[in-house]
């Protein structure tokens, strides 16, 4: 069973050979491998054979110019696609956003037509990498990557989509958003929907021009460290109707999807199910979640990725081994479809030979 049937078989309902592999490392932890043994121009997915190595990004920006409207020593201030304002940092360090490109409805109307679906808008390259690390033009370039991909005809290719509310995060901030989606309802599903229209003509577009991707990566961060970010019933009641109608559009194209949300979803897993996902990523242990509770309510129809917690790889030795073990086993044994993936993605202070040792225990005990 080569990986791409593996992750096929995962997704939709059977049980293979083995668990699945999959994770994202940061630049700057794929530069530490490579300082600690890792080829330079062997990627870690490929190095560490994993099923699911490469994926498509659709661009669901505004596609403003991006300018850099500061330029300091250690940080740069940048007028984003989506039209707001960001500080990246030089080095490593969470970008802090200052402003958004939506602030009313006139934002709204004068910005919503920019939201066309084009060839341009489409990028490729390894699951897990940020997005400027993206083939995303010219588009002939693209095309060149994908057909130049080693992998594709064996390996599992996601495509990367983010759902309404995640969009709007980075249109509107979480405040302004979540402030809307109770003073403003029509409004909120007024932008939903054209997200969601504006996803399923770019998905026909990639699909049109010849690109097979095996399965959705739909991200939303929908939740954080206590919990949902918004009321179980306002989650029905927004954003519940357009998750069905995107996920049943790339069903209908024969793509499972993987759902992507930070933080503790547990109250709505049960509701992710219900609007039609396959799979649920990435399982923050951090946030309290723990994927053998979950797999013992949920696993008789769905898949999870994840849940290996980044502490326990950073720190090695037996409290690693326990981690891994205890989660792999237990899925295993209970038949639980499963990919093995950090809890989020991998920081650099997890060194090359911890991670070795983490795909040496999941080839022990990773068969079903």
């Amino acid at each position: 069973m080569n990986s791409k049937q593996r992750m096929r078989a995962l997704l939709t309902g059977e049980v293979p050979d083995r668990i699945g592999k999959a994770d994202a490392p940061w630049p700057e932890t794929r530069a530490r491998w490579r300082a600690e043994g890792i080829p330079d121009r062997v990627h870690a997915s490929d190095h560490f054979q994993m099923d699911a190595r490469h994926m498509f990004r659709t661009d669901i920006s505004f596609r403003l110019a991006e300018t850099v409207e500061e330029d300091g020593p250690d940080w740069q201030v940048v007028r984003t696609p989506d039209g707001g304002l960001t500080k990246f940092w030089k080095t490593t360090g969470v970008p802090q956003h200052l402003a958004f490109g939506i602030r009313d409805r006139a934002d709204w109307r004068r910005l919503r037509e920019r939201l066309t679906p084009s060839t341009d808008r489409i990028g490729f390259g390894y699951y897990g990498d940020y997005a400027f690390e993206y083939t995303l033009a010219p588009y002939e370039a693209v095309r060149a990557a994908y057909q130049a991909c080693a992998t594709a005809e064996e390996t599992c290719v996601f495509l990367s989509v983010s759902e309404p509310y995640e969009s709007f995060l980075e249109k509107m901030g979480d405040e302004r958003l979540l402030m809307t989606l109770a003073d403003d309802p029509e409004w909120v599903a007024e932008m939903f929907d054209a997200h969601v229209a504006f996803v399923a003509a770019q998905t026909d577009l990639l699909l049109a021009e010849g690109f097979r991707p095996d399965a959705v990566f739909l991200g939303g961060d929908i939740a954080y460290r206590n919990g949902l970010l918004f009321s179980p019933a306002m989650y029905r009641d927004l954003l519940m109707p357009r998750h069905r109608a995107m996920i049943a559009h790339f069903k209908a194209h024969g793509l499972p999807v993987i759902y992507h949300t930070d933080g503790n979803c547990a109250e709505a897993v049960g509701m992710l199910i219900e609007a039609g996902i396959d799979c649920l990523q990435p399982l923050e242990v951090r946030a309290g979640l723990d994927v053998r509770p979950l797999a013992e309510a949920f696993g008789d129809r769905i898949a999870f990725m994840g849940n290996i917690s980044v502490e326990g790889l950073a720190r090695g030795g037996a409290e690693m081994r326990q981690e891994i073990e205890s989660k792999v086993k237990a899925m295993t044994a209970g038949g639980f479809r499963y990919i093995f993936h950090s809890d989020h993605s991998v920081p650099d202070q997890v060194p090359l030979a911890h991670y070795r040792q983490a795909m040496e225990i999941v080839a022990e005990c990773g068969a079903y």
